[in-house]
This record gives structure tokens, C-alpha cells and sequence, in this order.
């Protein structure tokens, strides 16, 4: 078993752009999805001034047994 992970952040435009790499990333490698996480999370940026809500996505998946060369 095998795990990939996404991040992006917590706005329509983040997620949207999530949705996408997660698409692609699914066409190219088609995996057998066995579990999908989500975990929203706050991080403090660097100056320690601002927090920004984030979405972590986790798969388990097995690989492909039919992988295009």
C-alpha cells in the first residue's frame, strides 16, 4: 500500500486547483483507491503575524497493475 498526498488552501480557488491535481495525478496513475483523509489545519506563516487555513488529502491506494509505459 501506498500513500500520496495534497495540500492546498482552505478557499473555493485552492480546492478547485486541488480538485484538479488530484484528477490528473488519478488519470495518470490509476490507482486502486482503498481510504481518501481529509484534515483541515491551521498554519502560522513565517512572521508569525497571519494563520491560514489549509486542507491536507491523504490516499492509500495499491498501484496499478496495468501502469502505461
Amino acid at each position: 500500500m501506498r500513500v500520496q498526498s495534497f495540500m492546498g488552501k482552505a478557499t473555493l480557488e485552492g480546492l478547485h486547483q486541488m480538485d484538479i491535481l488530484i484528477n490528473d495525478w488519478i488519470k495518470k496513475n490509476k490507482p486502486k483507491i482503498i481510504q481518501i483523509n481529509q484534515c483541515p489545519c491551521t498554519i502560522i506563516r513565517h512572521d508569525g503575524r497571519d494563520q491560514e487555513t489549509i486542507i491536507v488529502i491523504t490516499i492509500l491506494y495499491e498501484e496499478s497493475e496495468s501502469k502505461e509505459w
